[in-house]
């Protein structure tokens, strides 16, 4: 890609090229990360969990919510009850 220029403005905004935004998928609502790397700004995408769903893949059915909220609460109390017993 060739380098493209671009302008900040007085409100310190910039507009993301349209070479840029045809490889580096961002739109309207979405965050970057920037950060400095020697004499290079660096903007990296920032996901939101939304958009992390499905990458994990597992052979694993998910039980349900109550499922797991009947399993932390399990835990729990036997961790409690561990936890008395010791003293």
């Amino acid at each position: 890609m060739a380098s493209t220029i671009t302008t900040v403005t007085t409100k310190m905004q910039i507009t993301i090229p349209e070479e840029v935004r045809r490889i580096f998928p961002v739109q309207a609502g979405s965050r970057l990360s920037w950060s400095v790397e020697g004499e290079t700004l660096v903007a990296r995408r920032v996901r939101g969990v939304s958009e992390l769903r499905g990458c994990l893949k597992s052979e694993v059915a998910f039980p349900g919510i109550e499922a797991e909220k009947a399993a932390v609460a399990a835990y729990r109390a036997r961790h409690d009850a561990a936890k008395h017993r010791r003293g």
